[in-house]
């Protein structure tokens, strides 16, 4: 059971969910402190002047000791770094050095459990931090979303200027969640009072969304004609390996993903109104909101653009 004002630990506290985290805890009967990889990285939810529970500190991944500071004192810790090869290693390190801090309590922001026949290499990082968590700590949850709806803004070139969104995910739906939501299930983990006795928590939004319809929807909130153009999956590598100049290892992980949509079927219907106490956003509410990043600019903005997120 947490203490009346648990201090809780936000790593990941710059990224679009860490910083929605920041912004809800900011409101609650607590103590939140975001860890900053960066020391001179610009304060996400600033602090207010005199009565704020907002804190900063900032620590390197690969020292156990700034990683054991920054978690001192803490009752629970939420646990998100950048997705990349060295996020199994960042992210025990976190796990080790919060339970020799004392936390009781972390919360995880995890990947869908992959079927044995099928593969997703990102998954299987996840894999090994979420069972390091069952070794090492009593109290854990490991959130599990699909897809941010916000991921689309991965797509803002090519839809801008060529109208044009690239996959291969065929006409398989895949299910979207906004960040907001997946940041308020999880302030509700941070914050029970109880001790937690979900450890796996799959996060799915209202419905499950195929590139075609995407295309349909964008077409319709930005008043032109956007086109899904379907790539086979060695075609989409070479494309995001050689036009958006992705590294391997993240190019492979959106070719696995579209991938796992296609072989196995994703949420068609929300998991998260009883964690967040309200019905999850639309799709529709997230596109209206964020129109201006898929709208059309003048071409003479194009100019200087780094070509790396271009697929044309």
């Amino acid at each position: 059971m947490l203490g009346i004002k648990p201090t809780i630990v936000v790593f990941g506290c710059t990224g679009t969910v860490g910083t929605e985290v920041m912004r809800q805890l900011k409101n609650c009967n607590c103590l939140v402190r975001g860890v900053l990889r960066n020391p001179e990285r610009p304060y996400p939810v600033l602090a207010d002047l005199g009565s704020s529970n907002i804190s900063y500190v900032s620590a390197h991944l690969n020292s156990s000791e700034s990683l054991k500071t920054a978690c001192a004192g803490a009752d629970v810790v939420f646990l998100l770094t950048a997705t990349s090869p060295n996020q199994v290693e960042h992210e025990i390190k976190i796990i080790d050095a919060a339970k020799k801090s004392g936390v009781r309590r972390i919360v995880k922001l995890s990947a869908p459990i992959v079927p044995a026949t099928a593969k997703v290499e990102v998954s299987e990082w996840h894999h090994k931090i979420d069972y390091y968590l069952y070794e090492n700590m009593d109290e854990f949850c490991c959130l599990r979303p699909h897809s941010f709806m916000q991921n689309w803004e991965r797509n803002t070139l090519t839809i801008q200027y060529f109208g044009k969104i690239y996959g291969a995910l065929a006409d398989a739906p895949r299910n979207y969640i906004d960040c907001r939501d997946v940041a308020s299930a999880a302030v509700h983990y941070l914050l029970a009072s109880e001790a937690l006795k979900e450890r796996s928590v799959v996060l799915a939004g209202p419905q499950a969304i195929t590139n075609i319809e995407m295309a349909a929807k964008l077409s319709q909130v930005t008043g032109r004609k956007i086109d899904y153009v379907n790539l086979s999956a060695d075609d989409f590598f070479d494309q995001l390996i050689s036009k958006a100049k992705l590294p391997e290892w993240l190019a492979r992980h959106l070719v696995e993903l579209d991938h796992l949509a296609i072989k196995v079927p994703e949420p068609n219907r929300e998991t998260v109104s009883s964690l967040i106490l309200r019905k999850p956003r639309i799709m529709e509410e997230y596109l209206q909101e964020s129109r201006h990043l898929f709208t059309r600019k003048p071409l003479w903005k194009l100019v200087g653009t780094t070509a790396r997120a271009i697929f044309g």
